[in-house]
């Protein structure tokens, strides 16, 4: 690079204050473009204002972001571009290709944004996957589930993080999973799959230059009400030798047919009678917390690697076995927020508690949940043994009560 260090974030959310603070320990100058509300734009050196970002993907005019975005460079350039939310990565791709900068390329951005797009790559490449099919509309879903039998799952293809994604169990369910698919899908791009039974893990890896290296495995709890919602996780997951090389090894298989040579990756993996299945590859960092929970356990910063990697440095990627994390997710709560209550934990909770973040506040009025994407509050527990770690992740858990309004209908959670 022939430039100081100077990194363009594309609308950073609030879960990924991690990343701008390891930016900020980099000592390059931090470019947040979003649309000026955003509230982490306090850690930029140097805002680049945009209208709303998901409006323009919306409508179609996601070129105006991009012309804005280049003519910046073109005065002040860039020596990496990240951005953590899925859709955002083709945009990523044609800025680097544009600009001559490492990461995702246009290629890689689609297809790890677009599950149809993912799903023909992962097909051509011969990685183990679910059976799917482009779902037209609700007839065309009925007979897939006929022929894959019940449950399925419906999702729209260019959304993430299990946005209107459901597991539908039987034919009178399944009109209104389609419908909500076809609402929240930005291009009317649904897929209909076969529903893999068995546990479900991810993948936390690094690639650099066409190498994956796996940093971490974690085991995932997801289900709830609607299936999809994201429940628990654990770091190192749960998995005997030969599992786990077989999980790392399908997931550097998808990574690389989806065209990611450089960057981070979340791939996640069931792991049914027949072997590890693909659920699907996202080119960036794990969400609700991973990278600390990697940390944590590992001593790795995932965001450190990331922009090594963007910036061609070899990342320091030797793992520190240092013990358990665990977190859990409240996602049922529901009704009008009177109060977030907090117990005092004992001393040894508290050596024990890795963070606790909540995003309902008093006044809020909850729907039930119907995303995956969404929750109530999470809590991370660490500690040197696994039991050590859920057990003190259950009591923090414990800790965390929901007030919703008498006459809602709903009960502490």
């Amino acid at each position: 690079m022939t430039h100081d260090p100077r990194v363009l974030v594309i609308r950073p959310s609030k879960e990924r204050e991690a990343a701008l603070r390891t930016l900020a320990r980099t000592g390059a100058e931090i470019v947040v473009a979003d649309h000026p509300d955003n509230d982490l734009s306090g850690f930029a050196d140097v805002q680049l204002p945009l209208p709303r970002v998901p409006t323009a993907f919306r409508t179609g005019t996601v070129g105006e972001l991009e012309d804005r975005i280049l003519a910046f460079h073109a005065t002040r350039p860039f020596t990496a571009v990240m951005a953590d939310f899925d859709y955002l990565l083709p945009l990523v791709g044609r800025i680097n290709e544009r600009a001559g900068l490492r990461g995702h390329t246009e290629r890689s951005g689609l297809t790890c944004s677009n599950k149809r797009l993912q799903r023909a790559a992962l097909d051509r490449a011969g990685v183990p996957q679910p059976r799917w099919t482009v779902c037209q509309d609700t007839g065309a879903a009925r007979d897939f589930a006929k022929s894959a039998g019940w449950p399925v799952v419906v999702k729209p293809a260019d959304r993430a993080a299990s946005c209107a994604v459901s597991v539908v169990r039987d034919e009178a369910a399944l009109e209104r999973a389609v419908g909500a698919a076809f609402a929240e899908s930005w291009e009317r791009d649904v897929l209909v799959e076969e529903y893999l039974d068995g546990p479900e893990f991810s993948v936390e890896a690094i690639v650099a230059g066409g190498r994956v290296t796996t940093v971490a495995v974690t085991g995932k709890g997801i289900g709830g009400r609607t299936g999809v919602l994201k429940l628990d996780a654990e770091i190192p997951a749960p998995l005997d030798g030969q599992d786990r090389a077989a999980v790392e090894r399908v997931a550097a298989d998808a990574v690389l047919a989806c065209g990611l040579l450089d960057g981070p990756a979340h791939t996640e993996v069931r792991l049914t009678a027949d072997g590890p299945r693909i659920v699907e590859v996202n080119g960036r960092i794990g969400g609700v917390f991973i990278s600390h929970m990697v940390r944590a356990v590992t001593g790795i910063d995932l965001y450190q690697a990331w922009y090594d990697v963007l910036h061609g440095r070899t990342p320091r990627l030797d793992v520190e076995r240092r013990g358990f994390a665990v977190r859990r997710c409240v996602s049922e709560a529901a009704g009008l927020v009177e109060a977030v209550d907090v117990g005092a934990p004992s001393a040894e909770l508290a050596s024990r508690h890795l963070l606790t973040r909540c995003f309902v506040h008093p006044g809020d009025r909850l729907a039930p949940i119907e995303n995956g994407n969404e929750m109530r509050a999470a809590v991370v527990a660490f500690a040197p043994d696994r039991a050590g770690a859920l057990a003190a992740a259950d009591a923090l858990a414990a800790n965390l009560v929901i007030r919703t309004a008498p006459g809602d209908g709903q009960e502490e959670i």
